[in-house]
């Protein structure tokens, strides 16, 4: 990457997982990268830790107050922020008729508000610039639902992440800033390595390729989404998912 494709990123959920993965690969790429999560101490860990110069921050993406806190951490160390990667999500796994109306707003309020919420404090700056790249963090849960994902909650938010990715392209296409979604299917991260192996073979027995994704493809993925060469891209979902989801 050359010097003037270097820009700022920030990343939620950012302190592990797929968020951490997605912050690396930006980071290696050659962009300034702000680490948000919820859990500050992790968020500055995995700054720490990134390939070059980052910085980490805590925000709650259900609190506009707090993105916009975070937004200026990452305007004051690195100037304005021109692509965004909403990644925060809460999965909780709870059968249908157990769910409480609470629990079902509180994810939705992360999953599906949070991405709302977010892109609404950091799209005006990249509209005014004329570029921006927002990536939204969906689901194969949210294509496909059914009781073998983490619930109705779940799936109902990363499906709902998909048509909000269409809205916001369609409305932001003609002043610079795409905006595309990814849809993983099973990727190793540190909760799913936690699965007792035995479930992790029959899980990657599944999948036509025949193995679990890594997170670095999906941050890999992410940092071509985020690129120049990305820019007839915009309302797409792009599935990482081994062949599990085929169309």
């Amino acid at each position: 990457m050359t010097e003037s494709a270097s820009r700022v990123a920030f990343v939620t959920g950012a302190g592990q997982g797929l968020g951490r993965a997605i912050a690396d690969a930006l980071s290696a790429a050659g962009h300034s990268v702000c680490y948000g999560d919820i859990d500050g101490d992790k968020a500055a860990e995995a700054a720490r830790t990134a390939p070059r110069t980052a910085v980490g921050v805590a925000l709650d993406v259900r609190d506009k107050t707090s993105i916009a806190a975070a937004a200026k951490v990452a305007e004051d160390t690195f100037g304005r922020v021109s692509i965004l990667v909403n990644n925060a999500a809460r999965t909780v796994a709870r059968p249908f008729f157990e769910l409480e109306a609470e629990e079902w707003d509180d994810v939705l309020s992360v999953n599906l508000r949070g991405v709302l919420l977010t892109s609404q404090v950091f799209v005006p700056d990249m509209l005014e610039a004329g570029w921006g790249r927002v990536i939204n963090l969906s689901s194969l849960a949210g294509q496909r639902g059914g009781p073998q994902v983490q619930g109705a909650h779940y799936a109902s938010s990363k499906a709902g992440i998909i048509g909000l990715t269409r809205y916001m392209a369609h409305e932001f296409a003609p002043k610079g800033v795409t905006v595309n979604c990814i849809a993983p299917g099973p990727i190793l991260t540190e909760a799913t390595a936690l699965a007792p192996p035995d479930k992790l073979a029959m899980v990657a027995s599944a999948v036509p390729v025949g193995r679990i994704g890594e997170a670095s493809e999906v941050g890999d993925l992410a940092t071509y989404l985020a690129s120049d060469s990305a820019g007839f891209l915009t309302g797409t979902t792009t599935d990482i998912n081994g062949g599990l989801q085929m169309r």
